[in-house]
């Protein structure tokens, strides 16, 4: 194989690799709001609780940033 070829095929290697692992954060973005879903649907009937009280509840990961009290992003 030439060193060309050996180049051409590590930087599709590279773009796959950073590819799966976007995916990769993508579905556990998704998996934690399906989590929040379940958990808002066991407590159906009761006070609605909001996004991040949700997963203190049920001690699930946050990957949203910082959040002020009234629901928008902190300086």
């Amino acid at each position: 194989m030439t060193r060309l070829g050996s180049q051409k095929i590590d930087r599709a290697i590279v773009k796959k690799r950073l590819q799966l692992k976007s995916l990769r954060e993508e579905i556990e973005d998704l998996t934690d709001y399906l989590d929040v879903l379940e958990a808002r649907a066991r407590d159906l009937g009761t006070v609605r609780l909001s996004h991040d009280e949700v997963k203190q509840r049920f001690g699930l990961k946050s990957h949203r940033p910082n959040r002020a009290p009234n629901g928008r992003k902190a300086a």
